[in-house]
């Protein structure tokens, strides 16, 4: 017999997902903009400031013991974010989400060898055909001879390791939901991630005359990476992987990419070619398949 409850959490996890990667989709564009005029881990620092001042009422109310215990996990995701803000100075926004497509392959691997947790058939032929897809992208540079998409060696590299943790961090979390709900993960995450940016944000502050520069662009783009951008995707993903699992939540990687290619057309001028739209096609098609 068919659980309708489990479907109606599939759904909701799906709808999860598509508000989740709307969101996260501007990010790397405004991202970008911010990063003109503030240094990187000072624009993270702020950005997960702002959401954590949301979170104080929540977070008093929890015992710092358990804290201390999904630190380690935190921690993973923090050092993402620290990699994406210095990775993403020299590479362009298209190219930063490109390279997180490759999330769902590296969860779904973790998840196996690690975790020993059972993925379908059609679950692994739907990551394959998004990652195909997405890897059609990350060759337009070579197949159209845009160089301009292609980003930064150098770049690419320091988003790619922050790829590999942010896989790990998606895989555990799954555990960790098995003590703590979403919101508790989410709110340790931006925790430790304001903790750990803290030395480097005084660093960069007292090196720096940023701020008696920063425009109107610059600030706005702090706000909304820190009061719609940090908070809310993050907490859906968890939330997507309490109804989903790791894998299905890793899937959002593959839509990200989509909307931030239509943010950095517009905030950026990166350009959106027919190889663009082949590949975001693949890689729809690949999130229809893992999740049907």
């Amino acid at each position: 017999m068919v659980d309708l409850s489990e479907i109606d959490n599939k759904k909701k996890a799906l709808f999860a997902i598509l508000i989740g990667a709307l969101i996260a989709g501007a990010l790397p564009a405004l991202t970008k903009i911010g990063l003109r005029e503030v240094p990187p881990l000072t624009f993270a620092f702020l950005r997960f400031l702002l959401a954590l001042l949301f979170l104080i009422p929540y977070i008093l109310k929890q015992r710092w013991q358990d804290y201390v215990i999904v630190f380690p996990l935190s921690v993973l995701a923090t050092l993402n974010i620290a990699l994406f803000v210095l990775g993403i100075q020299t590479t362009t926004a298209t190219i930063s989400q490109l390279l997180y497509a490759g999330t769902p392959l590296i969860t779904v691997l973790i998840s196996y060898r690690l975790l020993k947790s059972e993925n379908k058939n059609e679950k692994i032929l739907g990551i394959i055909v998004g990652f195909l897809g997405t890897f059609v992208i990350l060759l337009l540079p070579i197949i159209e001879g845009n160089r301009t998409l292609s980003g930064d060696m150098f770049g690419n590299m320091l988003i790619a390791v922050g790829v590999i943790l942010y896989s790990f961090y998606l895989s555990f979390s799954k555990k960790a939901q098995a003590k703590y709900s979403p919101l508790f993960i989410t709110s340790s995450f931006i925790l430790s991630t304001v903790f750990v940016l803290l030395p480097f944000f005084i660093w960069e502050t007292s090196n720096s005359l940023w701020f008696q520069n920063i425009s109107t662009s610059g600030i706005l783009s702090i706000l909304y990476a820190g009061l719609l951008g940090t908070l809310v995707p993050y907490y859906l993903i968890q939330y997507t992987v309490k109804h989903g699992g790791a894998v299905f939540a890793s899937l959002s990687f593959y839509l990200i990419p989509i909307f931030a290619f239509l943010m950095a057309f517009i905030l950026l001028g990166e350009s959106l070619t027919a190889g663009i739209l082949i590949g975001g096609a693949l890689a729809l098609l690949g999130v229809y398949l893992a999740t049907r």
